[in-house]
């Protein structure tokens, strides 16, 4: 294990990648700091979701150093690495049948709980993001916009429980699928994330109007 010298943020430096030696990242930098939001913004296909892959290890470093609290970011260990940050990728494909609830629960697997603990976080994530009525259903029954309701309370269940002074929350188009009404309400609810748990934020969007809205709420 590699420690480096820095502050304790999460930091890409001198970041490439390439697809069948097409470019798709040239020598991407950037940091995501503690109660901070950082919005990636571009176009369809221009990168973005390679960049997050890459940052979370979804794909591996071609070049380029990637870290986590001074630490490179292929020296934690899978649990290690969910007690410190957690993932909303575009898309979560799940063939099997559970109910919306039992999808939220999954964002807990890395944690010791006894079953009062989980059930108070489960309902308070439930609660917060307002999703009571669907948390019985059964999760392949539910719309494109309640299935992304669900997976981003899994998400934020996982980092909700976790203790780590510092953690880091990644969304890729996290208004995807959704109502106006419930894309405002993501926007309030990750800057009371971010100023309470102490969160960096990074998020991936292509539309620059929605990225405006995200400056405005987080200032």
């Amino acid at each position: 294990m590699q420690r480096l010298k820095g502050k304790k943020v999460y930091e890409v430096k001198n970041l490439n990648f390439s697809i069948q030696k097409r470019k798709i990242l040239n020598n991407i930098n950037l940091k995501i700091k503690p109660n901070s939001f950082l919005s990636i913004v571009g176009p369809n296909g221009c990168g973005k979701s390679t960049l997050i892959k890459n940052i979370n290890r979804n794909l591996d470093i071609q070049e380029g150093i990637i870290t986590l609290d001074d630490k490179k970011i292929d020296d934690f260990d899978d649990k290690e690495l969910a007690l410190k940050r957690s993932v909303l990728q575009q898309s979560f494909f799940f063939p099997y049948s559970f109910k919306a609830i039992e999808i939220v629960e999954m964002g807990l697997y890395v944690y010791k709980l006894n079953p009062k603990e989980r059930k108070d976080i489960l309902n308070y994530i439930v609660d917060k993001l307002n999703i009571e009525p669907l948390k019985d259903k059964d999760y392949q029954g539910l719309s494109g916009g309640e299935k992304q309701k669900i997976q981003l309370a899994r998400v934020i269940v996982q980092l909700y429980a976790s203790k780590e002074k510092q953690k880091y929350l990644f969304l890729d188009e996290p208004t995807l699928n959704l109502d106006i009404f419930y894309q405002y309400k993501i926007l309030d609810l990750t800057k009371e994330l971010q100023k309470e748990m102490n969160i960096g934020v990074c998020a991936i969007l292509h539309d620059i109007n929605q990225a405006y809205l995200y400056y405005i709420l987080m200032k």
